[in-house]
C-alpha cells in the first residue's frame, strides 16, 4: 500500500483548507515533501476547488431573485420553506464549502431556512453516499469531536448509539445559518444511517422537541443552552423520540 493511501481523505481537505495544526500539519508537510502521489492527490483537490470557484463564485455575488426570495421568506400554511429554497440553499453551502461560504449564508434565504430543514437536506445528500459519507471515519473519533468542537464554537460530545444499534460511521462540517454546523452518522447493521445536525445555539433560546417530516423521513429537532440538535432517520415518531432521548441524554450532559 502507498504510504498517502493510508491518510484520511479528510487530512488532506483539511490541509487544502489550511485548517490543520501542530503535529498533524507537520506530518502533512513531510508526507507531501516525501511522496509524489500525495502531491498529486493535493493538486488534484486544489484543482477542483479552483475550478468550482470559477464555474460558481460568481453567483454567491448575485443578488437573489426576488420571486425566490419572496419564496423562502413565504408565507406558506406550514411555516416551513418549500423545497425549491433548500435546494438553492444546498447549493449555496456546496459552493461556499469551499472557501467564503460565510457570504453566501448572509442572504435572507439561507438565513430563513430552520435547523431541520437543513438537517433533512443534509442527511439526504449524504446519506445515501456510499463511498464519501463522511469526512473523518468513526477511527479518528477523537479528531473528529475536536474539530467539530473548534469549528462550532462549542463542545460536542460524540454520542455512543453502539447499544442501540448504531455505531458511529464518522462526520463531517456542514453549515447553519451564518456558521459552521456538524454532521454526525451513524449506521446499523442492516445498513439504516441516521444522521444528528449539531449546530450552536446563539441566544441559548430552549425549546422543546419538535418533528419535521419528508416523505419516509423524520428529523427530530430541539434547542437546549449553547446547541440546536436535529436527528434524521426513517423510522416512526415514537422510534424518533425514543432515539432522540438517548442523543439527549448524552450530548446535553456537563463535561
Amino acid at each position: 500500500m502507498k504510504m498517502f493511501e493510508v491518510v484520511e481523505n479528510w487530512a488532506l481537505h483539511a490541509f487544502a483548507d489550511r485548517e490543520l495544526e501542530g503535529a498533524e500539519q507537520k506530518a502533512m508537510e513531510k508526507l507531501l515533501a516525501e511522496n509524489e502521489d500525495a502531491r498529486k492527490a493535493l493538486a488534484s483537490i486544489n484543482f477542483q476547488k479552483a475550478e468550482l470557484h470559477k464555474a460558481y463564485g460568481a453567483v454567491l455575488h448575485e443578488p437573489l431573485p426576488k420571486s425566490l426570495l419572496a419564496t423562502a421568506q413565504g408565507r406558506s400554511g406550514t411555516g416551513y420553506i418549500p423545497y425549491a429554497a433548500m435546494a438553492a440553499s444546498v447549493a449555496l453551502v456546496v459552493v461556499g464549502g469551499l472557501g467564503g461560504w460565510f457570504t453566501a449564508l448572509q442572504s435572507g434565504l439561507a438565513q430563513n431556512i430552520g435547523i431541520e430543514q437543513r438537517a433533512l437536506v443534509a442527511h439526504e445528500v449524504y446519506a445515501s453516499d456510499q463511498r464519501h459519507a463522511v469526512e473523518v471515519a468513526a477511527s479518528d473519533s477523537d479528531h473528529l469531536q475536536k474539530w467539530l468542537s473548534k469549528r462550532v464554537g462549542q463542545n460536542i460530545v460524540i454520542p455512543n448509539l453502539t447499544a442501540v444499534g448504531y455505531p458511529l460511521l464518522g462526520g463531517r462540517l456542514l453549515a447553519a445559518e451564518n456558521s459552521p454546523a456538524g454532521q454526525l452518522m451513524y449506521e446499523s447493521a442492516d445498513k439504516k444511517r441516521i444522521t444528528i445536525f449539531v449546530a450552536a445555539n446563539p441566544g441559548g433560546k430552549d425549546e422543546e422537541l419538535q418533528w419535521k417530516w419528508k416523505d419516509k423521513l423524520v428529523t427530530c429537532f430541539w434547542r437546549e443552552g449553547n446547541l440546536a440538535l436535529a436527528v434524521t432517520g426513517e423510522m416512526s415518531k415514537d422510534e424518533m423520540t425514543t432515539l432522540s432521548k438517548t442523543i439527549y441524554e448524552q450530548m446535553e450532559k456537563k463535561v
